[in-house]
């Protein structure tokens, strides 16, 4: 019996003159009884979108040459 969903994602940005950010995300839903596998993925994907957009707009306010 399946007990968690894992699903990851990852997304490459062109920032031109040859720079570029990635971004990866991944997340594991639990898995209920009687949950059916598209509530599931609706479920993880929503998640994955909110946690790239986070990251990508964290990542926008560190400037140029440094790390967070």
């Amino acid at each position: 019996m399946m007990t968690e969903f894992r699903v990851g994602v990852a997304h490459t940005i062109n920032l031109g003159n040859y720079e570029s950010m990635r971004i990866e995300a991944s997340v594991t839903v639990e898995v209920k009884e009687g949950v059916t596998l598209d509530v599931l993925k609706t479920c993880a994907q929503r998640e994955l979108q909110n946690l790239l957009r986070e990251t990508y707009v964290a990542q926008r306010r560190v400037p140029k040459g440094e790390s967070k």
